[in-house]
Order: C-alpha cells, then sequence, then structure tokens
C-alpha cells in the first residue's frame, strides 16, 4: 500500500510536457510568443520558489513551465518540408551517407540516406526485382544515387498519413532505385562508430542464423531477435498482425526483458545477488541496443533500466530517497528523454504503444496484482515451504494479468492508428504464443553461441529444435489469425490533406 503515497514528479512533469506537444500541435502558436511566454513562467517559478510566502504558487508556475515548453519545442522541431517541395522535382540524383541500418528483403531494400548538401532526409526503396545481382547496400556507405527525388504523396482512400508520418522523421523526399547502375559507391564506413561496430555484429549475427536456418525459419528468428521483417514472407507477417501478437516482431522492452530474464536465471543459478546481476547486465543492455538500432520502445526500456538500476544502487547506499527508484518514476524519465530530443515522436504508433502497454503493466501490478494475491491468497506464508503447484499457479495469475493489462493498455491506440480491435482470439493467442516466444528467443540465443563454438553436433541439435519451434509458430499464429472474431477491422475516413 506503499505505493499509494509515493510522490512521482516526474511524471507529473511528463504529463505536462507532453500536454504542452499537444497544444502546440493543436493551435499553430507563434515560437518567438511562446519562447517569451517560457522565459517568464521559468522566472516567475524561480521567484516563487526564493520568496517562501510564493511557495504555493511555485507547483502551479513549475507546471505551466513544463507546457509551455513542450509547445516550444515542438513547435521548433517542426520541419520544413514546404521550403524543400518547391524545388524538389528538379533534384534528379542525390549523395549522400546512409544513416539507417538497412532492411534487405528478397524484392526490396529500404534504408534513409542523410543529403551531404540538403537538410532533413530521403527515404530510399531500392527494388531487387528487376536486379536480382543488386548491390548491397550497408549502413555507412556514402553514396551518389542517380534518380529523381519525389516527394511522398497520400492515396484518396488511404487513412493512414504517410507523407506526415516520414514528415515527424524530418524526410522530405523519397527515392526509387531498380538498377545496380544508378547507385555508385564513394566510400564505406561513414557512420557512427558504435552503430558502425553495431552494424557489421547484427550482419555476424544474421549470417550465422541464415546458415543455420530454413528462409522462413532464420526470418521469423530475425524478426523476434532484432525486429527485422524486410525479409519475412507478407503472408506471415498478416498472420502474426491478424492473431494480434504482431508486437513479438517489433523489438520492444519485452525483446530485452525476455534476454534479461534469461540472464537473470544464469546469474542467479550461479549465486550473484541483484546488485551485481544490474551491472552485469548493463553491457548487455548496450549491446542489444547498438546491434538492434535505436527503435523508440527499445530506448525507452534502456533508459527504464538505467535509471532503476542506478537509483536501488543509490538507494542501497543512503544518497537517495528508495521512492524515487521507482517504475512510474522511470518510464516518466524515459518519456522525457525521448520527448525532449524529438518532441514529436509523442504522435508516433511506436511511442504510443510502447508506453500505453507499458503503463498498462506497471498499473497492473503496484496496484491490482496486491489486491488479488490478497484476494485470493495467493501470497505465500512461508516462502521457503512454499509447494511447487502454488508458485507456477501464481506465476500463471502475474502473466494472465500482465498480458491482458498490456492488451487494454494498448486497444485504443491500436484501434485510433491502425483501426484494429482485438477480440478473444487474440487475447487467447497472446497467452499460448508469448510464453513460446519466450523460450523462442532463449533458444535462438543459445543456437547463435552455440554457432561460435566448435561443436557441430551441438548446434544441429539446437537449430533442429528451434525450427521446429518457430514452424509452430507459425502455424499457431495463421491459426488465430483465422478465427472468427479474432479481430474486427474498420475504416475511418482520411483526413483531408
Amino acid at each position: 500500500m506503499a505505493s499509494r503515497n509515493r510522490r512521482r514528479p516526474l511524471l507529473l512533469i511528463s504529463i505536462f510536457f507532453a500536454l504542452g506537444i499537444l497544444l502546440g500541435h493543436l493551435y499553430k502558436l507563434s515560437f518567438a510568443w511562446l519562447a517569451g511566454l517560457t522565459l517568464s513562467l521559468l522566472f516567475l517559478t524561480a521567484i516563487s520558489l526564493a520568496r517562501e510566502r510564493l511557495h504555493a504558487f511555485s507547483t502551479p508556475f513549475a507546471l505551466s513551465t513544463c507546457i509551455a515548453l513542450g509547445a516550444l519545442l515542438y513547435t521548433n522541431a517542426r520541419f520544413p518540408t514546404e521550403s524543400l517541395s518547391e524545388q524538389i522535382d528538379k533534384i534528379q540524383h542525390v549523395r549522400g551517407i546512409v544513416v539507417s541500418y538497412p532492411d534487405h528483403g528478397p524484392e526490396r531494400s529500404r534504408f534513409v540516406l542523410k543529403p551531404l548538401n540538403a537538410p532533413g532526409y530521403l527515404q530510399v526503396i531500392y527494388d531487387h526485382t528487376r536486379d536480382p545481382e543488386y548491390f548491397q547496400i550497408d549502413y555507412g556507405d556514402e553514396l551518389v544515387i542517380r534518380a529523381p527525388v519525389r516527394a511522398p504523396t497520400r492515396r484518396e482512400q488511404d487513412s493512414f498519413d504517410y507523407p506526415e508520418y516520414l514528415r515527424r522523421r524530418d524526410i522530405w523526399g523519397i527515392v526509387r532505385v531498380y538498377r545496380e547502375s544508378q547507385v555508385r559507391l564513394v566510400a564505406r564506413r561513414q557512420g557512427f562508430f558504435l552503430l558502425q561496430w553495431g552494424y557489421d555484429l547484427r550482419r555476424e549475427l544474421f549470417a550465422r542464423i541464415e546458415k543455420n536456418l530454413s528462409l522462413e525459419q532464420s526470418a521469423l528468428l530475425k524478426g523476434l531477435l532484432f525486429g527485422e521483417r524486410e525479409s519475412l514472407p507478407q503472408e506471415i507477417q498478416n498472420a502474426f498482425r491478424d492473431a494480434g501478437v504482431m508486437h513479438v516482431l517489433a523489438v520492444s522492452g519485452a525483446n530485452l526483458g525476455m534476454i534479461l530474464a534469461l540472464l537473470a536465471l544464469v546469474l542467479r543459478w550461479w549465486g550473484f545477488n541483484f546488485t551485481r546481476l544490474y551491472f552485469l547486465a548493463t553491457p548487455v543492455v548496450l549491446l542489444y541496443l547498438f546491434v538492434v538500432g535505436f527503435e523508440v520502445s527499445l530506448v525507452r526500456a534502456t533508459v527504464m533500466f538505467f535509471f532503476l538500476t542506478i537509483g536501488f544502487f543509490l538507494a542501497e547506499r543512503g544518497w537517495m530517497l528508495k521512492r524515487w527508484a521507482d517504475p512510474l518514476q522511470s518510464l516518466a524519465t524515459a518519456a522525457l528523454a525521448i520527448l525532449l530530443f524529438d518532441p514529436e515522436a509523442l504522435f508516433e504508433a511506436s511511442f504510443q504503444l510502447s508506453f500505453a502497454g507499458t503503463l498498462g503493466i506497471l498499473l497492473a501490478v503496484i496496484y491490482l496484482w496486491p489486491r488479488i494475491e490478497e484476494r485470493f491468497r495467493l501470497a505465500p506464508q512461508f516462502p521457503r515451504e512454499e509447494s511447487w503447484w502454488r508458485r507456477w499457479l501464481r506465476w500463471f495469475v502475474i502473466f494472465v494479468l500482465v498480458s491482458l493489462a498490456a492488451q487494454l493498455a494498448v486497444a485504443p491506440v491500436t484501434a485510433y492508428q491502425f483501426h484494429r480491435v482485438y477480440l478473444w482470439g487474440a487475447i487467447v493467442g497472446n497467452l499460448i504464443i508469448v510464453p513460446l516466444v519466450t523460450v523462442a528467443l532463449w533458444g535462438g540465443i543459445f543456437l547463435l553461441i552455440a554457432s561460435a563454438l566448435p561443436l557441430p553436433p551441438l548446434v544441429i541439435l539446437i537449430s533442429s529444435l528451434e525450427g521446429l519451434l518457430l514452424q509452430i509458430l507459425i502455424a499457431l499464429s495463421e491459426f488465430f489469425a483465422g478465427l472468427p472474431g479474432a479481430v474486427w477491422s474498420f475504416s475511418a475516413s482520411p483526413a483531408p490533406r
């Protein structure tokens, strides 16, 4: 019950900061006016804190400053695509550096290019269907692409605003490449050195997976471990989407949690305490971040992890109040970190899904689980003497509660962003598929470790079991996707341009 009385100032600050971003989005306010308002409120906050008789006004002034700052940063973050649209038709070739990890599929590759002589970024789509022996493009490559740049367009029948989606990423043009002759390599390895190293390791891990599994199985494992879906057949992606388990193919805190859970099991078996476990997990978290890339959900999970790790370390030594090392505080810190860097992330589906799902889980665990545990007497009175079936029952109830909480929390987001509502089939599908995904992800890690050892029989055994499990996941996703009432899709009238 102590959690009820905890003060969470960072949570309040993040909410008001996000509110300011929303107001900046709804009302096109002047940057100069917002800057003056923010400085004025900041001054009033400082005065109210300095004078004891004005302390009662400090909180309202501080929260108002958060709102004004959020609106100010959002207004400043708007990329001026309008100034480039008038010249875009004149651009017939471009020189730039690949700044994203390219997604390579059997039919096309996708990557983001940073032009050397222009602001913002370009989305490049390299179609392989006319050129099977296509040119391999990697992160950090400096290229000259001889192809026209086109402004992103939105079809009348589409409810998804693709141009706005790209603009939020400062992408103002699309380049389509169909032949190798249109691409000239100028130099390699021009990217950020840590991401360059992460990309090299990513390619090595991909090669090990592809060597030991079939094309379909390796594509699925790459999706589970690294969020790479370009090589996964579209029908399998559709099955996972319609079964309501597409989230397992988008790298998030859940995937990182599964990896850390495996690490915790191994280290606890070796006798490590939780403090040492947190610090030994730090390089694993950073390694995973650089191999996968800076996806919003993974950045959120990483910030939460470090906030809790540092918080528990400081709290154990009495350098900080224990109540500050709180999951909701860490979630608020992650949201603030992302929104300060990119205020427009608030309107991205990935940001909304990631934070809504995590918030739903935390609220269920912090507030609902203690009541369920007390009501049904699931809490063990003597943990050392607790029977195995009661322990498994408690973990099963927690898993069901967490799964339901996450799905209910993201339901409004999926309805708004994708015009889909997942019903009973998706709920049951998650309860069955997600545990198997955890085992498959762990099996993929063991496969990668075994493939680096001179033990071919062990690699063959693990790859056979892993391949079978991946095929079961595909079959289950197709089964739940085909159930009547698994998902309800509805159309939405596209917004006016």
